[in-house]
C-alpha cells in the first residue's frame, strides 16, 4: 500500500502524455531511424566498416543530438505542465504526500515513458543497420546509453517544467544553443551537456572502433551525469515546495 501514491502518480503521468496528440508524433519521430537504417543497410553494398561507419553516424546524428533530447523534452515538460496550465495540479498539491515523492515518480515516469519510445526504435536501428557486422556489443552499447540518457533528460526538463511556463522554449536553447553549438565549440562546456554524456557512456559499452565524436571520457561522463541528475531532481523538489496553489489557478 504504501507505494500507491508513487503508482497513481505514475499512471496519472503517463496518461496525460498518451491522451495528448504529442504521442503519436513521438512515435512518429522514433520510426524515423529504422527506416533510415534499411535504407542505409541496402545502400552499404555488403560493406561492413561502411555499414558501422553509417550506423554510428545516424546514432549520433539523429537519436541522439535530436530525437533523445526532443522526445524527453515532450514528456518531461508534460508531466507536470498540463497540471499547472489546467489549475489541476491543486489537487496533487493538496494531497499529504511529500514533494519529493511526487517529484521522484513523474521523473521516472517520464523517463520510462521515453526509453519505451526510443529504445525499441534504437535497438532495431542498430540491429538492421550492422546486419551481418561483427561490432560487440554496439546494439546494446547504443541502446544501454538511450535509456540512460532518456533519465538524465526527462530530470532536467521536469525541473524546468516548474520553473518556466515557457519549458518547451527553454529546453529547446538548452538542447539546440548549448548542446548544438557551445558543446561542439567550447571544451568546457560538453561537462555539461547530456548529449556528449550519452555518447561517452556508448563509447565505453561498444565494443568496436567507430567514427563516433564523444568528447568527453567515460568517468567524467558518468559523475557529471549523476551530479546534473542529483541537481536537476532537487531543484525540482525546491520549486514544488515553494509552488503557490494561486499560480495553478
Amino acid at each position: 500500500m504504501r507505494h500507491s501514491v508513487e503508482l497513481t502518480l505514475g499512471r496519472l503521468a503517463v496518461r496525460q502524455f498518451l491522451g495528448s496528440r504529442r504521442s503519436l508524433w513521438a512515435l512518429v519521430l522514433a520510426a524515423i531511424p529504422v527506416l533510415l537504417a534499411l535504407l542505409l543497410q541496402a545502400e552499404a553494398g555488403g560493406d561492413p566498416r561502411e555499414a558501422l561507419d553509417d550506423i554510428a553516424g545516424l546514432y549520433q546524428v539523429l537519436i541522439v543530438a535530436v530525437l533523445l533530447p526532443i522526445v524527453a523534452l515532450v514528456v518531461g515538460t508534460s508531466v507536470f505542465g498540463a497540471e499547472v496550465d489546467d489549475g489541476t495540479i491543486t489537487y496533487v498539491l493538496g494531497k499529504p504526500v511529500p514533494r519529493w515523492r511526487i517529484v521522484l515518480t513523474r521523473i521516472v515516469a517520464a523517463g520510462l515513458v521515453t526509453a519505451a519510445v526510443l529504445v525499441p526504435s534504437t535497438l532495431a536501428t542498430a540491429v538492421i543497420g550492422v546486419r551481418g557486422v561483427d561490432a560487440p556489443g554496439l546494439a546494446l552499447g547504443f541502446t544501454a546509453a538511450v535509456a540512460v540518457g532518456s533519465f538524465l533528460y526527462c530530470a532536467l526538463f521536469v525541473a524546468l517544467s516548474l520553473s518556466t511556463r515557457r519549458a518547451l522554449v527553454a529546453g529547446l536553447v538548452y538542447v539546440v544553443v548549448w548542446e548544438g553549438l557551445l558543446s561542439n565549440t567550447f571544451g568546457g562546456s560538453r561537462a555539461l551537456s547530456i548529449r556528449q554524456y550519452t555518447l561517452s557512456i556508448a563509447d565505453a559499452l561498444v565494443e568496436a572502433k567507430m567514427n563516433t565524436l564523444s568528447r568527453l571520457d567515460v568517468d567524467t561522463a558518468l559523475v557529471m551525469a549523476a551530479v546534473v541528475a542529483i541537481l536537476a531532481t532537487v531543484h525540482a523538489i525546491r520549486r514544488l515546495r515553494v509552488f503557490e496553489i494561486g499560480e495553478a489557478a
